[in-house]
């Protein structure tokens, strides 16, 4: 059962990997790839819980790391207060601190970075501008959606300048496709999963997927109000030449693989029909995802009355 069930997360993890998401409707496709991020730091969860409660069941282990620190390393023991544990008790930990080490940067880098992008915003705002953007003195070109909890639309001087007037509003409109849509909080889910299953081979390129199919959503989410491909696809080339502003949460215009984004501005194909099969996997996906987050839980405790039955974690002595 449970080579089966290691199996089916194994494939669903892969599969988004295999299929072209450019067909699909981009909120569907962003789904399946926020899907299989969550899953991969579900995936990290567990081996980091296997790592911690299985292998001190195993006198093979308890043979491995029987050594103790104040015999191994006397100096460094006096200091941090190891005394009577083994090396194993402290081994068995390193999965878990990588893991809370890796979750706490992230979430500090969120909150440093969001408050970087508000002050550069106060910091650098003009006053009101067109469609109830707020105007920012910059003279790149930069339209984005700023802000977690209240977002605003800004757009510099720079892109007030460089954009005629439908690129201008084709921008705006994709830019209030972020907020509309809640594109923010999908991406600090995608950053949180992502400090848990970084080590996860190809874990980044999921990300970096996700986030072209949020790009592909608000591009649609403009074309649905009738603003023109060409001028669209236009903005978003100007707005991802080299700039040199602020990092942060920005969901900014030239953002998420531009090539491809434009290529299908051009090619009329960012209005995919949706299809059932796509919608299917979307559902298998995140059935998945709620079905492992669900069996985290009772998998814990499973494991703690075993290892508390095993109790072969050696104690040296004093």
């Amino acid at each position: 059962m449970t080579l089966a069930v290691a199996l089916l997360v194994g494939a669903a993890i892969t599969t988004p990997h295999l299929l072209r998401l450019e067909s699909a409707h981009p909120g569907t496709a962003a789904m399946i790839w926020l899907a299989a991020v969550c899953m991969r730091a579900l995936v990290a969860l567990f081996v980091a819980l296997f790592v911690v409660f299985y292998p001190p069941t195993t006198a093979l282990f308890d043979l491995v790391t029987h050594w103790c620190w104040h015999t191994a390393l006397p100096l460094v023991t006096s200091h941090l207060g190891l005394s009577g544990h083994s090396v194993g008790d402290v081994a068995l930990l390193a999965p878990v601190l990588a893991l809370g080490v890796s979750l706490l940067s992230v979430c500090i880098g969120l909150w440093r970075a969001a408050r970087a992008v508000s002050t550069w915003v106060r910091r650098t705002s003009i006053g009101p501008g067109p469609n109830e953007s707020l105007i920012v003195g910059e003279h790149d070109i930069v339209v984005a959606a700023a802000g977690l909890r209240n977002p605003r639309v800004i757009v510099s001087a720079g892109a007030l300048t460089c954009f005629d007037d439908e690129e201008l509003a084709a921008s705006l409109a994709h830019e209030r496709g972020h907020i509309a849509r809640r594109h923010r909080f999908v991406l600090v889910a995608a950053e949180i999963a992502r400090s848990l299953a970084r080590l996860l081979p190809g874990t980044r390129r999921a990300v970096a997927e996700l986030v072209f199919h949020l790009e592909r959503d608000a591009d649609r989410w403009a074309l649905e109000r009738m603003h023109d491909p060409t001028a669209l696809a236009s903005a978003i080339c100007k707005a991802a030449q080299p700039r040199a502003i602020v990092g942060g949460p920005l969901l900014t215009l030239g953002g998420g693989a531009v090539t491809r984004r434009v290529r299908q501005l051009l090619e009329h194909t960012s209005l995919p029909n949706r299809r059932a099969r796509w919608d299917v996997l979307a559902a298998t996906m995140v059935l998945l995802v709620v079905g492992l987050g669900a069996s985290l839980p009772p998998a814990t405790l499973a494991a703690i009355d075993m290892a508390a039955q095993a109790s072969t974690v050696h104690h040296c002595p004093q």
